[in-house]
């Protein structure tokens, strides 16, 4: 049988997609039209129009150096393993844990204080994540660069950083209840924002930016806890 009639015999079967497929993340699509950016794919997949360019927290040269500062100290399996169980504090976690002992151990400030620190930082990643993420189209740092990435390589966008978002409005909570703390608690959140940048997954501005947020967030929370008809 000649190569005509094999064509001709196994023709593609009604639905059969032959396209060729490449590595690119299914979460992160491409924006037409030549722009430089991208946004998330499902439920903001439509809302073209409202994705923009995110504001400039720190002169380009300065978030450039301060990231190749930051990133480029030493890297090795255990400290990057360490500085990783840093970093993973930032995902809320360990704050609402946090939250929940000192709601256990301290009485009726501690109770205001444990709902304000596990509120902020669970609402906080909320409304990173599905509400200003989604506006903006930064890349991470290491899309179409050569960057060292320690853990997963996530396909949402860069501006802002969650973790630091969500470590900084629990520190801000809690400190509000427990002003002593705060030296102890703004440490912990700064060494989560430092962690993701080392890690290779934030620009600084992106963690700035989070840290302003968190902040904000952090202290509309704990001013909600504040008032009397709370518990």
């Amino acid at each position: 049988m000649g190569l005509t009639g094999l064509t001709h015999h196994h023709r593609r079967p009604p639905g059969l997609d032959l396209r060729v497929h490449t590595a690119r993340s299914p979460h992160v699509i491409p924006e037409r039209g030549g722009a430089r950016g991208y946004r998330p794919a499902g439920r903001y997949g439509s809302r073209m129009e409202s994705v923009a360019t995110p504001p400039q927290i720190l002169p380009r040269s300065v978030d450039r150096r301060l990231f190749q500062a930051i990133h480029g100290l030493p890297h090795s399996p255990r400290s990057d393993h360490y500085i990783s169980l840093v970093s993973d504090l930032g995902e809320g976690l360990g704050w609402v844990a946090a939250g929940v002992g000192v709601a256990w151990l301290g009485g009726q400030r501690g109770r205001r204080a444990g709902i304000a620190t596990a509120l902020a930082s669970l609402g906080t990643t909320y409304f990173v994540q599905r509400m200003v993420k989604p506006i903006f189209r930064r890349r991470r740092p290491f899309v179409s660069r050569e960057v060292m990435v320690v853990g997963i390589r996530t396909a949402d966008a860069s501006f802002p950083s969650g973790h630091t978002a969500s470590s900084f409005a629990a520190a801000t909570a809690l400190s509000t209840f427990y002003p002593n703390a705060a030296p102890l608690v703004f440490t912990l959140a700064t060494l989560v924002g430092a962690s993701r940048v080392h890690l290779g997954h934030h620009f600084p501005s992106d963690v700035t930016a989070g840290a302003v947020i968190g902040i904000g967030m952090g202290t509309f929370t704990a001013w909600l806890l504040k008032l009397p008809k709370f518990l």
